[in-house]
């Protein structure tokens, strides 16, 4: 199978070439630079240079292609520099450019990768593909955004494109936010805040990798599904988890939820007044003490998506990769 993949260059994609080169597949990767796709490049991925919020750069891209994996997003709420013009930019017009052009080449299959950011903190236990979603943040707005566009393309155009959205992706090579807590946790610098389990969904990269293969395979058009593990993490026992791998044994400094919330309001306020990154802010911690669970019930029953890496084993992992990779 010929497969087109946005985004390659990101943190899953060169697990997804790997994986799609290992079996069989031919994979042409869309990159805005050439130099940074090198390493996809040495896989046996063809790569072509463009950029999905420039619809001309797009022209034939998608021709002889069977397939269109779509993981190309601007992100993180974390990301203090980016504005809501710009994650409309690539997230949603980018979205619109890469499908028209897979419509226009009559590519048959394709897969919109989201993100649970789209739902915001569901009072479901648990959420489904179903629960109305209220996106918490700008990041998660124009994702909820991209998606509609793909729903009304299925349903206008025929797109033939289902949606499958991510809890949070980990590890080994994630620079995101599991680096962002291993590094707390080395310092000490990794509290427990409050008394709530604060259960937090994730995903080892190689269950995200499955995920994708498998919509890409029996996926539904104008269907969404989750991928995420069976069951969400307590994320104090993320923090144990993360030490025990690095070695450590620490009694975590307890924070009250109300004091952690005003930390990273003053925080935020703070940083962003001299044009800086703040390290924290106060739409983090809220999304942190939430319990967001999602159910994965209906990527099982029509997928077959049935994640493999356990929790811990994963995160150990990932904490082995960091430290044999000196990037902690």
């Amino acid at each position: 199978m010929k497969i087109l993949i946005t985004g390659a260059s990101g943190f899953i994609g060169p697990h997804l070439v790997r994986r799609l080169i290992s079996d069989g597949h031919e994979c042409r990767c869309l990159a805005r630079s050439r130099k940074k796709s090198e390493p996809l490049e040495l896989l046996g991925a063809e790569i072509i240079e463009g950029d999905i919020t420039q619809a001309q750069s797009l022209k034939g891209i998608a021709g002889g292609m069977n397939c269109l994996m779509h993981l190309a997003t601007l992100g993180h709420m974390s990301n203090f520099t980016v504005t809501e013009a710009m994650f409309e930019a690539v997230n949603v017009l980018g979205t619109l450019n890469i499908m028209t052009e897979a419509l226009r080449e009559k590519v048959a299959r394709i897969v919109h990768c989201s993100s649970v950011a789209a739902m915001g903190i569901c009072p479901e236990v648990p959420a489904t593909e179903k629960s109305e979603c209220r996106p918490h943040h700008s990041y998660g707005r124009s994702k909820l955004k991209a998606e509609r566009a793909v729903l009304d393309m299925v349903r206008t155009h025929g797109l033939p494109a289902s949606i499958i959205r991510f809890s949070m992706v980990y590890g080994p090579g994630d620079w995101r936010d599991m680096l962002k807590l291993v590094r707390l946790a080395r310092k000490g610098m990794f509290p427990k805040i409050g008394s709530r389990p604060k259960l937090t969904p994730m995903i080892h990269v190689d269950d995200a990798v499955q995920g994708i293969l498998l919509a890409a395979e029996k996926g539904i058009p104008g269907e969404i599904y989750l991928i995420t593990n069976k069951q969400s993490e307590p994320f104090d026992r993320i923090r144990q988890i993360l030490q025990e791998g690095l070695g450590i044994r620490r009694v975590p400094l307890y924070i009250p939820e109300w004091l952690a919330l005003l930390a990273a309001t003053m925080i935020e306020k703070s940083f962003t007044c001299v044009g800086k990154t703040p390290p924290v802010a106060r739409k983090n911690i809220e999304s942190t003490l939430a319990d967001r669970v999602f159910s994965i019930e209906k990527a099982r029953q029509e997928l077959g998506f049935n994640p493999t890496v356990d929790s811990e084993a994963g995160l150990k992992e990932t904490v082995a990769w960091y430290l044999e990779n000196k990037w902690i």
